[in-house]
């Protein structure tokens, strides 16, 4: 973790918005410092979008697309 110090912060704002994924930036601000994280990127496999989608769907009652897409093209 790199450090730097509010100052530097303030002068180069760059320092915090170019962080790679899983990079963090420690500065030094009174007692505590602050730690600036920027996530690791989660990529979702098929499996794992399709589990979300049932979740997100879960108790919805059944529709027939095709039905609606016709309905569109009308």
């Amino acid at each position: 973790m790199k450090t730097i110090t509010k100052r530097e912060l303030v002068r180069n704002p760059a320092l915090a918005s170019y962080l790679r994924p899983g990079e963090s930036v420690q500065i030094e601000d009174g007692k505590e410092p602050l730690v600036i994280l920027r996530r690791k990127k989660r990529t979702l496999t098929a499996e794992d979008i399709h589990a979300e989608l049932d979740r997100i769907c879960k108790g919805a009652p059944e529709i027939d697309t095709l039905a609606v897409l016709n309905d569109l093209r009308e």
